[in-house]
């Protein structure tokens, strides 16, 4: 075994114990814990260029390295931001092997993994809701990487998806003072300015305090405006001793967009030929999202080995927007009616958690023990006021001529041809977990979890309130097998169990969420585990979500669909094959089968997930100044509900970075080098046909100090 493998264990003890390792240091855990603890916060990887870390901590309490977490997770590092020049959650999960993304505006799109949307993200661990019509899908900057975990976690997250949990890691303050500005311009009237500035605020370097600041814009075909999107953000962390740290942060985004639904079909019922650059939408189509996010945690090592954490984040989001689209497929003449959407959006969430970790020596063995409690909150209304036919028969490129219509304001006053909803959503869930890993044979891992959650919804259109509670006890359960120092095999099952704040057709609120998944794979670990490699085999199974009925009724509604079936294979490749050269591949393949209940119905979602999907990104160091990179993003063919086709695809992006000293840096990003086009996104025969981005390039130089 590897020195980096030992360090990388022992930095790691909590939730990466290797028996192979501790064998030999069963009597002296507390001295491996003290090598280990300094290096809890030093798995950042802005700093180290890698495209893989060592370690995760998403669906943990603590770092695990990738090879001892028995479920697919992929790290998508800082240096991956930077070079693939994304900007936002959504951008990133198109370049993401086995992410779907369901395209609409930049921070409004929606992203599944595995057949099932991520509803929710995390940050340091810490959940809030993320919406795709609510446009809260978090801008990059501010964080250090991206964790993926792929299948329900239901120990830790009693309110996530079955697709797994998106987790973003906070840049923290240095020590050292560090910083940057950089200033970008592109095709499709792009731009981007942005500055970091990070350092100790005392002489000895125990409060240390970072400050950030981006704005990023585009106009990207057939947007006519511009959309952008500002982050600020401002941390500080306070060594009050040498065991605890006491860290606390601001965050600020918001974006300003003018909607774009897609494309209606001809007259005939097909898609209409690409490319097509008619905005489909008026000249007064606008989308604003502000949101503000606090944080704070208290992080203590306890003479014992064991690690205390206390984590909070408070949200607060609103969003509002007042747009058209068309309305019904085109006629003959080649006309379509304009239909308008109007929203009004707010949102509060509170999380905290409290948990403790510690090994403890059982035999000859060392093994870990985590206990905890976490409590969540959510306030949220959704006002909504919508029209099929705000005006009739008009052309694709008269669409942005159509006479200002305040959407809400006419539902509220109830003019003829305009519905109105007010949906209330109040959501209270506390619960308390436990963990162990324990080690009963050299290199072989067996983890096991359990979590007792209650939970207690208000929910309604109106005034009108539904109530309901409930306790329910799931469990989690993993086995991870060392082949050698390089590659092992692993399995879990994981549960799910989430309740809802939907209504039935009556009025009722729909039966809480339940699924299980069953995964089975390899993964191996190179270079000093900077190349990570995995295969998965998965099989989730659910019941009982909500899927809305006809949205033209007074009232939304919804129905609990009928049992589900996802099986698929992934594969993936992240991090050095070489000193020189970076790599992020994979590839997805993606079964599904439905199996309707009585007075249930199938949302035809699925019909949207590609069978077979695969992402490649790769660069190489040719010379201490000159990096060049590439990769292609490629799916297969899609047929919505309705009956709209879009035909597979593949896109492929180049990159260039140039460093002229060793503080000053450019680089140009080509996005769709060939130009191809093709539709991203299909929906029905008046909106949600969206065709892919155009080609696209950017130069950004950076000066970092």
């Amino acid at each position: 075994m590897s020195v980096f493998r030992i360090n990388m264990t022992a930095a790691t003890v909590l939730a990466a114990l290797s028996s192979s390792v501790f064998a030999a240091q069963t009597a002296d855990l507390e001295t491996v814990h003290i090598k280990g603890q300094r290096s809890y916060n030093a798995i950042a990887t802005e700093k180290n260029g890698d495209y893989s870390s060592f370690a995760a901590t998403v669906g943990t309490k603590i770092p695990a390295s990738l090879r001892e977490i028995p479920q697919s997770v992929s790290i998508i590092t800082n240096q991956q931001v930077k070079d693939r020049n994304v900007d936002t959650f959504d951008q990133l999960a198109r370049k993401t092997p086995g992410l779907r993304v369901l395209s609409n505006d930049d921070g409004r799109s929606s992203v599944y993994a595995r057949g099932y949307e991520y509803s929710e993200y995390n940050i340091d661990g810490l959940p809030a809701q993320m919406q795709s019509i609510n446009g809260t899908l978090p801008n990059l900057f501010a964080f250090d990487r991206v964790e993926v975990m792929r299948g329900p976690s239901g120990l830790f997250d009693s309110s996530g998806e079955m697709g797994g949990i998106v987790n973003l890691v906070r840049k923290r303050p240095t020590k050292a003072f560090q910083g940057h500005a950089a200033a970008g311009f592109g095709t499709h009237k792009q731009y981007k300015a942005e500055a970091d500035v990070s350092g100790s605020l005392n002489s000895d370097g125990s409060v240390r305090g970072r400050v950030m600041v981006q704005t990023v814009g585009a106009s990207p075909r057939p947007a006519e405006k511009n959309n952008h999107h500002e982050t600020f953000y401002a941390a500080a962390d306070w060594d009050i001793n040498p065991d605890t740290v006491l860290g606390a942060g601001y965050l600020y985004q918001q974006r300003h967009l003018a909607p774009y639904n897609g494309l209606p079909a001809n007259a005939d019922g097909k898609l209409p030929s690409l490319p097509q650059h008619a905005f489909v939408g008026a000249d007064w189509n606008r989308f604003k999202m502000n949101s503000h996010d606090v944080f704070a945690d208290l992080k203590h090592y306890f003479g014992n080995g064991g690690y205390g954490k206390v984590g909070m984040r408070y949200s607060d989001r609103k969003a509002d927007s007042n747009y058209t689209f068309a309305g019904s497929k085109l006629n003959n003449a080649g006309k379509a009616n304009v239909a308008g959407l109007g929203t009004d959006i707010k949102q509060k969430a509170f999380a905290v958690d409290a948990s403790y970790s510690r090994p403890f020596a059982l035999g000859n063995t060392a093994n870990e023990l985590v206990v905890g409690a976490d409590y969540n909150r959510l306030r949220s209304t959704n006002e909504q006021g919508r029209s099929s036919n705000v005006v009739s028969n008009i052309a694709l490129d008269g669409f942005h001529s159509a006479s200002y219509v305040d959407l809400i304001q006419n539902a509220r006053a109830g003019t003829s041809g305009y519905k109105h909803t007010l949906d209330t959503e109040n959501l209270d869930k506390f619960g308390v977990y436990g963990k162990f890993v324990f080690h009963p044979a050299d290199g072989l891992s067996l983890i096991g979890g359990w979590r007792l959650g209650h939970h207690k919804i208000e929910s309604g259109d109106g005034k009108t309130l539904h109530k309901a509670s409930k306790t329910k006890f799931t469990s989690y359960a993993g086995a991870v097998y060392d082949l050698n120092d390089n590659n092992s095999l692993y399995l879990s099952l994981s549960q799910l169990y989430t309740p809802q704040t939907n209504l039935d057709a009556d009025g009722k609120l729909l039966k809480p969420r339940q699924g299980n998944q069953f995964e089975v794979g390899y993964k191996g670990s190179y270079m000093d585990d900077r190349l990570n490699t995995r295969v998965s085999l998965y099989r989730l199974k659910d019941k009982n979500a909500a899927a809305p009925l006809d949205p033209n009724n007074k009232k939304t509604r919804y129905a609990a669909l009928g049992k589900r079936v996802m099986e698929g294979v992934e594969t993936e490749i992240s991090g050095a094959i070489t000193p020189k050269w970076q790599i992020h591949a994979g590839y997805s393949y993606l079964h599904s089968q439905i199996k309707t209940a009585a007075n249930s119905r199938d949302d035809g979602i699925f019909l949207l997930m590609p069978k077979h999907s695969a992402n490649l990104w790769t660069t190489y160091q040719v010379t201490p100044e000159l990096t060049i990179g590439g990769g292609v993003n490629a799916m297969s063919g899609i047929t919505s509900s309705a009956g709209m086709h879009a035909g597979g695809y593949a896109t492929f992006d180049a990159m260039a970075a140039y460093r002229f000293t060793p503080k000053l840096k450019l680089q140009i990003n080509a996005d769709n080098i060939f130009n191809r086009h093709y539709y991203a996104r299909v929906g029905g025969a008046n909106t949600f046909n969206i065709p892919g981005s155009e080609r696209s390039l950017t130069a950004n130089l950076r000066y970092s100090f």
